[in-house]
């Protein structure tokens, strides 16, 4: 997606998310949304089908936001970034560079002096920094085998848009949504934003090097510069050693020799003497040095970001099939009916609980949905299962359903779910998979007792401490007594990643 449709898109996921209760999208403004998008894409198939339904569907919707809200509106401005740093910081570091040739008496070139040999050494350093962090994010990628990892610029640049940041889980549906979006929009567009500043620091880099040297030509034009050189500890030979190491391409690029060990001895300093050399051929020297040393690969590194933004902005990686939202977006365009797989373990579930479970998942996936329950796999069972079962990638949805009336072992009950959640990460086909934790038999059997609902969480912390390490969250609930609405609140966090819920 391009960054304007990814922007229209995680605005509106945040706000169907947190707006619960169809305050600032009526359930008429979303169903106007999805026929008019449905109409829209229906020339395409497939995925292009899918990405010009959820485009224009985000289109219509955040048009009408933005309408209604003008404070939304404003703070959705607020997430693009400032265009402006892009020109005032190079243009600063421009002026930096033309005033910061400072060279002690006002006719002295002083050939080590810091704006000089500094600016060369921080950009070599610089460069060996960008050298070993392009190395380690490789090592990285390949260590990881495609996970997704972040580098040190993005997650400074994620963690200034976290700045200030005021989460109220009770606050208004409006603050709520600006939260969410805010969090994701500041993770989406951490690399895109970071390729930005790296531009922005590149020309800044390659101006002030240019000031530099163009501030001593202009002044070279109305004064004598006489170069030399003076140090508390070094001597000729150390002197000229290092002119030799940073002006020697220029020199032989040039023609410009390095003048002897007895030259350099003449051209040292004493007290106020301004006698020295003339600087002219020194300036060359420089001029050469810092064009290739540091305006050259700098305005080239500012190309390569430049590149990096271009193809950053024109695909953002917003959510996408293994979304929740999006899933339930792509089943209300008529063209993913979704479908969920049940398997208990340990457990065998009644009728009633069996077709309150089922008739939940229809009304959180949609009507359309097929729910598929597997026969109950018994406790020990667990290896014997996963060796004759695959995970079927026409199921969306996996959950496995235990009962808070057993005991959770890593061993079994977490064997189950790591040999599915292993598959499903091998086979990479956007599948969820979920934990349903029944409380009802344990309630049931325990039913009157003083201290049950502390007993109950105790046991629920047991289950979430044994699943977490398999990125899972389970949710725990008394299938055959909460209410419908609860129900379908629970069983629907259950069915969005970990992560998600974060955001």
């Amino acid at each position: 997606m391009t960054e304007d449709e990814a922007r229209r898109i995680e605005l509106v996921r945040a706000v169907e998310l947190e707006d619960r209760d169809a305050v600032l999208l009526t359930r008429e403004d979303r169903e106007q949304a999805d026929h008019r998008a449905r109409n829209a894409a229906l020339p395409l198939k497939g995925r292009k089908f899918e990405r010009a339904f959820i485009t224009a569907r985000a289109d219509l919707l955040a048009a009408r936001l933005l309408s209604r809200h003008n404070g939304l509106a404003d703070f959705v401005r607020k997430s693009r970034w400032p265009g402006w740093i892009s020109v005032v910081v190079p243009l600063l570091a421009l002026g930096a560079g033309v005033f910061a040739n400072e060279f002690g008496t006002d006719k002295r070139m002083d050939l080590l002096a810091v704006p000089l040999l500094g600016t060369i050494a921080w950009n070599l350093l610089v460069y060996f920094w960008i050298l070993v962090a392009g190395i380690r994010g490789i090592l990285t990628r390949r260590a990881t085998l495609g996970r997704s990892s972040t580098s040190p610029l993005n997650t400074f640049i994620a963690a200034i848009g976290r700045l200030g940041r005021r989460d109220d889980p009770d606050g208004t549906a409006i603050e709520r949504a600006a939260a969410t979006f805010r969090m994701r929009w500041t993770q989406l567009t951490a690399p895109l934003n970071a390729a930005r500043a790296g531009r922005t620091l590149h020309l800044g880099a390659a101006m002030f090097a240019a000031g530099l040297i163009g501030g001593i030509y202009v002044r070279a034009l109305v004064i004598e510069y006489r170069a030399g050189w003076e140090s508390t500890f070094m001597g000729p030979e150390a002197v000229r050693a290092i002119l030799a190491v940073v002006l020697g391409p220029a020199s032989q690029l040039s023609q410009v020799a390095i003048p002897p060990l007895t030259d350099i001895a003449a051209m040292r300093w004493a007290g106020a003497e301004t006698a020295g050399v003339n600087a002219a051929p020194w300036i060359h020297l420089y001029t050469l040095t810092v064009a290739g040393a540091i305006i050259a690969p700098r305005l080239l590194l500012a190309l390569w970001e430049q590149l990096r933004v271009l193809r950053l902005g024109r695909s953002l990686p917003v959510a996408g099939r293994a979304d929740f939202y999006i899933r339930r977006l792509l089943r209300s365009s008529g063209t993913s009916p979704g479908r969920a797989r049940v398997t208990p373990y340990a457990y065998h579930p009644d009728e009633d609980t069996r077709r309150r479970l089922a008739a939940t998942l229809k009304t959180v996936l949609g009507d359309g949905a097929e729910v598929v329950f597997d026969e109950a796999v018994g406790y020990g069972a667990e290896e014997e299962w996963a060796a004759r079962h695959s995970v079927n990638d026409a199921d969306d949805y996996h959950l496995v359903l235990f009962s808070l009336s057993t005991t959770p072992e890593a061993e079994n009950h977490g064997e189950l779910v790591r040999a599915l959640t292993e598959e499903t990460a091998r086979r990479d086909k956007g599948q969820i998979i979920g934990a349903l934790i029944d409380e009802g038999p344990y309630r049931t059997h325990f039913a009157g007792q003083t201290g049950l609902d502390e007993r109950v969480e105790t046991r629920l912390a047991q289950w979430r401490s044994m699943l977490a390490p398999l990125g899972i969250l389970p949710i725990g609930i008394a299938l055959s007594d909460a209410p419908g609405d609860v129900l379908a609140k629970n069983i629907e966090a259950n069915l969005i990643r970990p992560e998600e819920l974060n955001a």
